[in-house]
């Protein structure tokens, strides 16, 4: 049974089911694109419950039999845990780790209307496939050490270049105007050499990543100079924090 499917075990196992079908639902069409080969449409909802819902849900039923209680209580929190795991079920199944939706990539081509683009570390290029799709240049480049140990590294979505992510930024640098660096491993410095790197070029660096958490090294975070621009501020209302991190997108220098 794969994880939707048992999403809708679960919920079908709780009173008024239809409570969580709209989350459900979501999951359904997110999956359903990414298996297709498509980004997701729109900027993810939140998907878990909080306190204040799980509480008003179980007030429905304070005066069921003690056992039903039970289970509800113990279906409901099993619930809610599934849920919690869905970010870590689209990185294993899919390779998506930032949350690039159809809907965001429309508007970052409309902000930014005039680069072209650069994506290092792209993974199966999901970003390189959303300006792709809004009739924007970009190069896809990855190293792909990790896809000979994934199975998704078979789901690429654009072409990917081999190339780690310096010899990328060396080779391309003439034909692009903007690099993107999207959730940098937060173990390994290799972001603060390509903070060097493009330091010493005209580039725009946008960068996607939670600041001191689930991306990018502390001595990355400790070295970067944001660059004020209400542009982002109207980029990140697309970009969606569906769970507890809280990753966002910079343009820095």
């Amino acid at each position: 049974m794969d994880y939707i499917d048992q999403l809708k075990e679960i919920s079908k196992r709780l009173p008024q089911s239809q409570v969580f079908n709209a989350r459900i639902n979501f999951m359904q069409h997110i999956v359903d694109a990414l298996n297709e080969g498509r980004l997701p449409k729109h900027r993810f909802i939140h998907f878990e419950l909080t306190e204040s819902q799980l509480t008003n849900y179980l007030a429905n039923y304070a005066d069921q039999d003690t056992g039903d209680l039970k289970q509800i209580i113990a279906d409901l929190e099993l619930f809610d845990k599934k849920i919690a795991d869905f970010r870590t079920y689209l990185q294993d199944e899919f390779g998506y780790w930032a949350t690039i939706t159809e809907e965001l990539m429309q508007t970052w081509a409309q902000l930014f209307p005039n680069e072209t683009y650069l994506e290092l570390m792209a993974g199966n290029g999901y970003i390189s496939k959303g300006f792709s799709d809004q009739m924007i240049k970009s190069i896809a480049t990855d190293d792909l050490s990790w896809s000979t140990e994934s199975p998704t590294g078979k789901n690429q979505l654009t072409a990917v270049q081999q190339f780690d992510a310096l010899s990328a930024i060396q080779h391309f640098k003439d034909q692009v105007s903007a690099v993107v660096l999207a959730w940098s491993p937060d173990k390994n410095t290799i972001d603060t050499k390509i903070l060097e790197q493009i330091r010493q070029t005209k580039l725009k660096f946008f960068v996607i990543g939670e600041p001191y958490g689930a991306t990018n090294s502390h001595e990355f975070w400790d070295k970067i100079d944001i660059v004020e621009d209400p542009r982002i501020e109207q980029l990140n209302q697309k970009y969606p924090q569906y769970d507890l991190v809280n990753d966002k997108i910079f343009l820095i220098k």
